[in-house]
C-alpha cells in the first residue's frame, strides 16, 4: 500500500508543479466514468454509517500527508494547491472564499463527480473530500506551525473543516466551511 500512496504524491506534486502526469492506461486512458466512482462511495456509505467516519477519515490521512508536502505558507495559496489538484482531476470547478473577519474561508465545489445530479437527499455525501481539505491544511500546520492570513494579523495553528453545504442537501454546490 505504501508504494501506491508514494505514486499517488508524485502524481499530486506533478500535478501542483504543473508538471506532466504519466498515463496510467495505455490503451484506455485514465478518465473513467464518474458513475463507477458513485458506485464504490455510495455502496460503501450505504453499507454502513461508518464508512462515512471511515471515507473523512481517508481523506485526512491522505491529505495530511501530501500537505506536507507544500512549500506554501499563506492560507490562500494553500487552498489554490488543492484548487488546482481537485480540478485537474475534474471533481468539480472549485471557488475560495477567504472570510477574515468570520475566522474561516470557504471552498466550493460546483458540478462535483460526486454529486452532480444527485437528487436532494436530505444528507451530506462529500465525506471524503471534507477529511481531505482538513488534512492537507493540517498537514501544512504540522511541517510549518502556522499558517499565515494575508494582510491580517492571523497565525492559524489549529483548523476544522465541515461541509455545510451539499447538493446532497438541494445545494447548488458542496461548501466546505473552513475554520480557523
Amino acid at each position: 500500500m505504501e508504494k501506491i500512496i508514494e505514486e499517488l504524491e508524485k502524481d499530486f506534486r506533478n500535478i501542483i508543479e504543473g508538471k506532466e502526469v504519466k498515463l496510467l492506461r495505455k490503451e484506455l486512458g485514465d478518465m473513467v466514468d464518474i458513475r463507477f466512482l458513485r458506485m464504490v462511495v455510495f455502496s460503501l456509505q450505504w453499507a454502513s454509517v461508518g464508512f462515512q467516519s471511515a471515507l473523512r477519515l481517508a481523506g485526512m490521512k491522505l491529505g495530511k500527508r501530501l500537505g506536507t508536502n507544500c512549500s506554501k505558507t499563506e492560507l490562500s495559496l494553500i487552498l489554490e494547491e488543492i484548487k488546482k489538484f481537485l480540478e485537474y482531476l475534474r471533481q468539480g470547478r472549485v471557488e475560495i472564499e477567504i472570510m477574515p473577519k468570520l475566522e474561516g474561508a470557504q471552498l466550493k465545489i460546483y458540478e462535483s463527480s460526486l454529486t452532480s445530479g444527485i437528487p436532494n437527499i436530505l444528507q451530506n455525501l462529500c465525506f471524503f473530500e471534507e477529511g481531505f481539505i482538513e488534512g492537507y491544511l493540517d498537514g501544512v500546520i504540522s511541517k510549518i506551525g502556522s499558517i499565515a492570513v494575508a494582510g491580517e494579523e492571523v497565525s492559524i495553528t489549529e483548523v476544522n473543516v465541515e461541509e455545510k453545504r451539499c447538493i446532497g442537501l438541494g445545494d447548488d454546490f458542496c461548501g466546505f466551511l473552513i475554520k480557523i
